[in-house]
């Protein structure tokens, strides 16, 4: 009876922090999906690889960690942009989700 009661305040008192990280997580992957459709329209020249990335990590709901490689000065840009527009909205860097794995992008 003691771990059942145990488990359940338990369960209590975790409720509320995870219902606030699950709406700063939907929250989030708004403003990122919005912020990428913006730039994304706008540059033709972004390669189907980053695009591709990019939108399975949205529709995942910003929870898969892809790899979004710009491998472009464009692409570059745009990986910056988004980073500076979601680290002014309060996202941590680790919420991104641009990583090169073991290669830097070109002209750089």
């Amino acid at each position: 009876m003691k771990k059942l009661l145990a488990g359940t305040v338990l369960q209590l008192a975790c409720a509320a922090p995870l219902a606030a990280l699950d709406a700063w997580s939907l929250e989030k992957c708004s403003i990122y999906s919005k912020a990428w459709r913006s730039y994304a329209a706008g540059l033709p020249d972004l390669s189907e690889r980053f695009r591709a990335s990019n939108e399975a990590f949205i529709a995942s709901g910003c929870q898969a960690r892809v790899s979004a490689c710009p491998a472009s000065g464009t692409e570059l840009e745009t990986a910056d942009q988004l980073s500076l527009i979601m680290v002014m909205e309060g996202a941590p860097g680790s919420f991104l989700p641009f990583a090169c794995s073991g290669h830097f992008p070109a002209g750089h």
